[in-house]
């Protein structure tokens, strides 16, 4: 079975787009690893107090930048 035939039809991304997309996961996959290890050192030197209000705050900071990056409606 010919799997090229079924999706000949689809436009696909060039190859840079497709370097660019997995750079950009892979980055987002590190920064999300080093937020968990801030985060748990956090946790042991400061408490569960100051580690809760960074993630609020984290939390609040990713929210402002969703709705910022959101189109806005005319």
């Amino acid at each position: 079975m010919d799997y090229d035939r079924d999706t000949s039809h689809r436009q696909r991304p060039e190859p840079q787009e497709e370097a660019t997309l997995a750079l950009f996961a892979t980055v987002l996959s590190f920064v999300g690893l080093n937020l968990m290890w801030v985060f748990f050192a956090g946790w042991l030197l400061f408490g569960m107090v100051p580690a809760l209000l960074f993630a609020l705050f984290l939390n609040h900071m990713i929210t402002r930048i969703e709705l910022s990056m959101q189109p806005t409606e005319t």
